[in-house]
């Protein structure tokens, strides 16, 4: 009869006291991508292309192979590895501890880059000849220095699993004010740190995500979490050598619509 009297009494909830709303507003920061661009790539207004000959035009190849002189290639790093974010996500309950939400993640990460050389271990004839200028910059960029910014903007959409804490007490189990989530979803990078001079374009990304929820009595909660996003698809070859196309922030925020 008590069980009977319980689902009347649900029944007759109106849907929005059982579904749950939330936006969260957030900030944060962490660590970006990073590139490896084989030459041709232009830097402080000279462009390095190559292979070159570092032994002097003319000079038989076999000769130049003996006297350790092989050919010299150039490659373009750069880091975004001091990265800040702003986040804002919509979500509503779907059923039980699960919301489903949308939203953005959008920051600014600054640049670092450095010249790389190496010897190809081959000779080949017709290649241009190194000169001492061109290598001499080369090496001016040696060590990495910061030079610029690069955006980063990530569209997506996840399904959230959210938990409460209960605490026992003389006068039975009493809600904690914090609760756990953990999130996984996928989405659009419309904006990738370098991703236009590396020719990466705007690849489809998944995240996972995992925090705490804070809850005050005279204020909004507060959010604190880990969010992982990871570009999907293989990097172009014929443009980079290596790549890290992926990104990891710590973000707090504030909630409302609980």
């Amino acid at each position: 009869m008590r069980s009977f009297a319980a689902a009347v009494a649900l029944a007759s909830l109106p849907a929005g006291a059982v579904a749950q709303t939330q936006v969260e507003l957030s900030v944060g920061g962490g660590i970006g991508s990073s590139f490896t661009r084989r030459a041709p790539f232009a830097l402080d207004g000279r462009t390095y292309g190559g292979p070159y000959r570092t032994c002097p035009e003319g000079t038989p190849a076999g000769r130049c192979l003996q006297g350790g002189a092989t050919d010299l290639t150039f490659a373009l790093e750069s880091h975004y590895s001091s990265l800040a974010v702003v986040g804002l996500e919509a979500r509503r309950g779907v059923g039980g501890p699960f919301l489903a939400g949308a939203g953005v993640l959008g920051g600014l990460a600054l640049r670092s880059q450095r010249i790389l050389r190496a010897d190809t271990g081959e000779v080949v004839d017709g290649r241009p000849v190194a000169t001492q200028e061109l290598v001499d910059a080369a090496d001016s960029h040696s060590f990495s220095s910061t030079n610029g910014v690069g955006a980063l903007a990530y569209l997506h959409a996840g399904l959230r699993w959210e938990r409460g804490f209960e605490s026992r007490t003389t006068m039975g189990y009493r809600s904690s004010g914090t609760r756990a989530f953990v999130e996984a979803g996928g989405g659009l990078l419309a904006a990738v740190p370098g991703g236009g001079d590396a020719g990466i374009g705007h690849p489809l990304g998944i995240h996972v995500a995992g925090g705490l929820v804070f809850k005050r009595t005279s204020a909004h909660p507060l959010t604190l979490s880990l969010r992982y996003v990871q570009a999907l698809g293989k990097r172009d070859e014929a443009t980079l050598v290596a790549s890290r196309q992926s990104w990891a922030v710590i973000q707090v925020g504030l909630l409302s619509g609980r």
